[in-house]
């Protein structure tokens, strides 16, 4: 095992050169800039994006669980 773990001096000497170039490739991969332009205004806004239909959806919802909570009792 230990034979394994030791290494020729000139073999470290590449391998970490090796390993260095690749670092440094990738660090230098991520420094390139980009230019999004992203467009939210569509103009085509969908139904659940209206705040004054959950508004009144949230009201006919109240007032249906009032009704069945309402009804739903023994008049004995």
């Amino acid at each position: 095992m230990k034979q394994l773990l030791q290494f020729n001096p000139g073999f470290k000497r590449s391998l970490t050169g090796i390993t260095l170039f690749f670092l440094q490739s990738f660090a230098w991969a991520q420094d390139k800039k980009v230019d999004v332009n992203l467009n939210i205004n569509k103009g085509n806004d969908n139904w659940y994006q209206q705040p004054w239909l959950w508004v009144v959806g949230g009201a006919v919802f109240i007032l249906i669980l009032v009704a069945i909570l309402k009804g739903g009792g023994n008049k004995s």
